[in-house]
């Protein structure tokens, strides 16, 4: 998970940035904002204190710009990541079969290369293998492509494999995950949540409470609840 501060204010995201050390990514924190690049809500990269001062009030100019009626919680002062390969990782649930789990190329162009594996929850380290073996070019990339480190593939199957078990134990409670971008780290460095939307479903007759935003997901979750 990366570390990361909630800031109101300023000289709050001044005091998170010095303790993150630099550079830095800010991202407005609304949960009616999951996209915060849609929004140009988000800036990444803030390399010193006079760069986080000019970017702090357009993150918060755009996103309410974006979204008017949306309540923003503050800014996220979140530590950049680098050297990593960009995945997605993913949970739906169908009405017939249950939960779905799905992994892919991440990033911002996942919509349009559309580059993902899908399989029924649960499954096992063959199956999660199988998922990035079937993506065109993923295994390539994560196998270390022009000089860039082999990437920590032992690390994502095991979060795909606990995702899925989780999402068979929880039921229909999670009715949604889409952690995009996953960092896979090079290997044996683990893997990274960057950003990641949680939304939780019919809480009806569940006697646990619903799980805290850090239980879910690594990385800046935005979670919300739906009646499905």
């Amino acid at each position: 998970m990366t570390r990361e501060f909630l800031c109101t204010s300023l000289r709050e995201a001044e005091s998170a940035a010095a303790e993150l050390g630099y550079p830095v990514a800010l991202k407005a924190a609304s949960a009616q904002i999951p996209h915060k690049a849609e929004a140009r809500a988000i800036q990444l990269d803030v390399r010193d204190p006079r760069e986080l001062a000019d970017v702090w009030g357009a993150v918060l100019a755009n996103a309410h710009a974006f979204a008017p009626a949306a309540s923003i919680d503050g800014v996220l002062v979140q530590e950049m990541i680098t050297g990593g390969v960009e995945v997605i990782v993913g949970l739906s649930q169908d009405a017939q079969f249950g939960p779905v789990l799905l992994c892919g190329i991440g990033g911002l162009f996942v919509e349009v290369l559309g580059a993902v594996s899908r399989r029924l929850c649960p499954i096992t380290p063959a199956d999660a293998r199988e998922m990035i073996a079937e993506v065109r070019g993923m295994e390539r990339i994560l196998g270390g492509y022009r000089r860039h480190p082999e990437a920590d593939v032992d690390a994502l199957i095991d979060l795909l494999c606990r995702l899925s078990r989780i999402a068979v134990s929880a039921g229909g409670v999670l009715a949604e995950v889409d952690i995009n971008p996953l960092a896979v780290l090079p290997k044996g460095q683990g893997v990274k949540a960057l950003d990641a939307l949680v939304v939780v479903g019919n809480m009806t007759n569940v006697r646990l409470p619903a799980p805290s935003r850090r239980e879910l997901a690594g990385g800046s979750c935005k979670y919300k609840e739906t009646d499905t």
